[in-house]
């Protein structure tokens, strides 16, 4: 009788089949890819909305403490200032998110150097030292005159150290047309180069200072809504130009967001506004004390 045949096991999967494998399995990797970035921008946006909701309770705080809100800060003491009372918001609300023990720090470039977690939106870059510095990813509302004393905004120039402008600070009071319709503080627009240290025709205007600091209405810790022609600049999306034309970034609110920028509102309220927001509603939402209807949607 003849022996029965040995019947051998397969070892694995011929070439064909392999790479047949890895295509299905590029497939499915490309299908997810975007699911998987959308939630995490979704993610990204809800931290930062809650970073802009901690600074607005802040300023709340600050306000039920000491009597006024906080400031744009000043000059008085030099640029950068040396006297913290010129120092700007970013500082003054130190005390109000658990900071007391870095606004106590007596080494100026200490401060300057340590990042504070809230001041930076996840979407655009980690918390860090960039440049030397840390930074601020958010900005203080300077009404139309961000640049200048900020007057009518909600965020205006302090006093200073040496009482150059004795009509510094404000109180909710001053905020006419209603705390849901004035824009305490929202992302500021970057130029991603300068950022990173590359230096150009005004592209590190926006970011080459620490958001301890940085003088009087400085853009690192200012914008507004600054004038274009006979309408305003709204919200823009982070650039990416080196150089960069000043009439692009100036004193101008933006994100790293694809579909627009988040900003608190003076009763405490954090919503996103987007870049097509109507120029004019936008410079009322900016302004505390025009008397104009503001609508955002």
């Amino acid at each position: 009788m003849p022996a029965p045949a040995i019947v051998r096991a397969r070892s694995g999967f011929t070439l064909i089949e392999l790479l047949v494998v890895i295509a299905i399995i590029a497939i499915l990797i490309g299908l997810l890819l975007p699911a998987v970035q959308k939630v995490r921008e979704a993610a990204n946006r809800i931290k930062c909305t809650s970073h802009l909701k901690q600074i607005g309770l802040a300023f709340h705080n600050h306000f039920d403490t000491k009597g006024t809100l906080p400031t744009a800060g000043n000059y008085d003491s030099g640029n950068p200032p040396t006297d913290r009372r010129d120092w700007g918001w970013a500082y003054e609300i130190l005390p109000f998110i658990e900071q007391d023990n870095l606004y106590k720090e007596p080494n100026n470039a200490v401060v300057r150097r340590t990042p504070i977690v809230i001041y930076y939106c996840p979407s655009r870059r980690p918390p860090g030292v960039y440049n030397g510095d840390a930074k601020s990813d958010y900005a203080g509302n300077g009404g139309t005159r961000p640049g200048n004393d900020a007057a009518d905004g909600a965020v205006v120039q302090s006093v200073g150290a040496n009482n150059s402008y004795p009509a510094g600070t404000i109180t909710l009071a001053s905020i006419v047309d209603g705390t849901s319709n004035t824009i305490f503080v929202g992302e500021k627009l970057v130029n991603r180069p300068s950022m990173n240290g590359v230096s150009g025709a005004g592209d590190d205007f926006t970011d080459n200072e620490s958001w301890a600091g940085p003088g009087y209405a400085d853009g690192d810790i200012m914008r507004g809504a600054f004038p274009n022609g006979a309408s305003w600049r709204t919200p823009m999306r982070d650039t990416n130009d080196r150089p960069v034309p000043h009439t692009q970034l100036y004193w101008r609110f933006g994100s790293a967001h694809a579909s627009g920028c988040n900003f608190v509102f003076a009763d405490g309220s954090a919503r996103m506004l987007r870049y097509s927001v109507d120029p004019v509603m936008f410079m009322r939402a900016c302004k505390r004390d025009d008397g104009q209807p503001v609508n955002l949607d």
